[in-house]
């Protein structure tokens, strides 16, 4: 990797020949993942099991084969690598998961998940995070479309803690949820808001301010608004599924322009530079975290297989730098942000 300090982005050089030139190399291969895992987790110094990865990939062997997979990591110290697939169908991600022991199946957590599942005539998809090392630690639900809050925070098991907080999000104009996830190890529900664009600095000062964090500096901002979506963007929410406590928010540029990235630190730009991708085009991702106490970290994340950006723009996923809205925004009018 290079940095150029004139365009204060991170370019990443490819070695030549390193695309695969045939349409099945965009497949999933198990055995070249688990070799990918190994190499990347070695650079970056993560926890890695084999053992754990293969009890994974057992249980969800069809999602991996028939979905799209990428990687993530963050910069905080000690992170580990993450891995997910993205499910291309309705699929019970969670009686898998009890079946093999990831979860207990009573957890109110994976109920929430199939009651989620079960809106909009079963639509919605479930996808899954694992940890290299631990396995399994969330799941995913793709709502199937630009989805109403007030329908995500009224069924059954939503948490009362959780629906308290609708007025406070529809007052700074977070209607629409697109994504929901729960994290099973941290016990905390994820809500990916379509937030109108573009981002400006009062706007953000608002969103930063519901998990009590202080707002990006003006270099930060400016980065931040240079890659973040432009006519509207993924902001999403952390919440304690006991408390309803908001534990961060985050701010998502999705596909990155080809060979830009923002400033980096040398984890992510060694995990960019490391982590495999066979897809037919890279989609890599940011978000800039924000939590209480000056905890701001950076995520990243990288396509690996499965052509996952064929799979999110028929999702209507926003890139970074799109200029394109989305009706359901136009169509509920305000709020304050």
């Amino acid at each position: 990797m290079t940095h150029d300090d004139n365009e204060n982005t991170t370019t990443v050089q490819k070695e030549s020949g390193s695309r695969p030139c045939t349409p099945a190399a965009y497949h999933f291969s198990r055995t070249r993942f688990l070799t990918d895992l190994r190499t990347t987790t070695a650079a970056l110094g993560a926890p890695y099991s084999e053992a754990v990865t293969n009890t994974v990939l057992d249980a969800y062997a069809s999602a991996f084969r028939e979905g799209a997979v990428l990687w993530r990591t963050t910069d905080r110290p000690g992170a580990g690598l993450d891995y997910r697939f993205y499910a291309r169908r309705p699929l019970d991600t969670v009686a898998i998961a009890r079946r093999a022991g990831f979860i207990a199946g009573d957890d109110p957590l994976a109920e929430l998940v199939q009651e989620w599942s079960g809106l909009y005539g079963g639509a919605p998809e479930q996808s899954c995070d694992f940890d290299a090392a631990l396995g399994q630690t969330k799941t995913w639900v793709y709502l199937a479309g630009t989805r109403p809050l007030d329908d995500v925070l009224g069924v059954r098991g939503a948490p009362a803690a959780l629906r308290r907080l609708a007025p406070l999000f529809h007052g700074l104009g977070l209607d629409h949820v697109r994504h929901v996830a729960v994290d099973y190890r941290h016990r905390s529900v994820n809500l990916y808001f379509r937030a109108r664009g573009p981002v400006d600095p009062e706007q953000c000062r608002r969103f930063t301010a519901l998990a009590g964090a202080e707002p990006p500096g003006e270099r930060l901002f400016g980065e931040m608004a240079a890659f973040l979506s432009r006519g509207a963007y993924t902001f999403s929410v952390t919440l304690s599924a006991a408390t309803g406590t908001v534990e961060r928010v985050a701010f998502y540029a999705l596909k990155l322009p080809e060979s830009q990235f923002p400033s980096l630190g040398g984890q992510l730009r060694t995990f960019f530079a490391t982590a495999s991708s066979y897809d037919p085009e890279d989609m890599n991702a940011i978000a800039w975290s924000f939590g209480p106490h000056g905890a701001t970290y950076v995520k990243a994340e990288r396509s690996h297989s499965g052509d996952l950006i064929s799979l999110i723009r028929g999702w209507n996923t926003f890139f970074s730098r799109s200029e394109t809205t989305d009706p359901a925004l136009a169509a509920s009018g305000g709020g304050t942000a």
